[in-house]
């Protein structure tokens, strides 16, 4: 069982693979509303805003709906 499947298109995916994923490929973070999964993603949410994506040196968008925009606040 793979831990984290990914969904991308040709170019996104070609890119994946032999890039990796970086901060600096970051632009927007969508925060979807769905009740209590939404509060249990907090460490993930830490780890991403507190340690990674700040090391991409730019501007990301937050946008959220429901508890996913409270995740952003």
């Amino acid at each position: 069982m793979k831990a984290l499947s990914i969904y991308a298109g040709p170019v996104a995916l070609r890119h994946l693979r032999q890039e990796g994923l970086k901060p600096a490929d970051v632009g927007i973070v969508p925060g979807a509303a769905g009740g209590p999964k939404g509060l249990v993603l907090g460490p993930l949410d830490r780890f991403l805003f507190g340690d990674w994506l700040p090391r991409g040196g730019h501007t990301v968008h937050l946008v959220g709906a429901s508890i996913g925009a409270w995740r952003m606040a």
